[in-house]
């Protein structure tokens, strides 16, 4: 089984580079989800073993958007409507969700599943023909292919780009383009309309809700299924 190695959160990448990554085994058709590691805090808030579910996700909305650059507001501006997006999408769907977690008795609520949302790997450098990489916005793995999502602006992008798409299209990367003035916007809708449809099915594809987080232990994180 070949591994999917994709390193992220940083502006360039060489194989010597210090620069965290995922792995992933395609083979599996794995979703990379929220809820999947691993992470590394160095100071873990109490509430990451304690808090809501809304309030673990802001945690993890925090800890990803140190991975983004500073200086690149659409970016950071989309990894925030992006947990809106997962919000939204839990309240949307709650009646169904509820309906899903009713058995567990209590021990889970519709919220937790926001946990299963795919998990967004800010400037994420993808592997492309000839042994190169494309350093993308975010990264995004479904299960069964990856999705690269960048903001773009109005500028005319020229031949450069026109590689890059040709590029990531020849390596079966899925392409996802916002324009900048959509994400200004600041609506969720933007996302719905863009994104794929795995996107908002996420909690369809989860038998149980599970955290990143362990529920004590502080300064513990996990990548597989913990005890709430």
């Amino acid at each position: 089984m070949v591994t999917l190695v994709i390193p992220y959160g940083t502006a360039e990448w060489r194989a010597e580079t210090n620069a965290p990554k995922v792995e992933i085994e395609p083979e599996a058709h794995d979703p990379l989800r929220l809820n999947d590691g691993p992470y590394e805090f160095t100071d873990l808030p109490e509430k990451a073993g304690s808090g809501s579910a809304a309030e673990r996700l802001a945690i993890l909305e925090d800890h990803i958007a140190g991975f983004c650059d500073q200086f690149a507001r659409r970016p950071r501006q989309f990894l925030a409507l992006y947990f809106r997006f997962i919000a939204e999408t839990v309240r949307t769907d709650r009646a169904a969700i509820d309906a899903k977690v009713k058995p567990f008795g209590g021990l889970f609520t519709a919220d937790d599943f926001g946990f299963s949302a795919l998990r967004p790997l800010p400037r994420a450098h993808l592997p492309v023909t000839d042994g190169k990489r494309v350093r993308v916005d975010f990264a995004f793995w479904t299960g069964e292919r990856l999705v690269a999502v960048d903001i773009v602006g109005d500028d005319a992008r020229g031949a450069a780009w026109d590689a890059r798409r040709q590029m990531l299209d020849a390596a079966g990367i899925q392409r996802v383009e916002i324009p900048a003035a959509a994400v200004a916007r600041d609506d969720v809708a933007v996302l719905r309309e863009h994104l794929p449809r795995e996107f908002t099915a996420f909690w369809q594809g989860e038998a149980m809700p599970s955290s990143p987080f362990r529920s004590t232990g502080l300064g513990d994180v996990v990548h597989g299924v913990p005890e709430f």
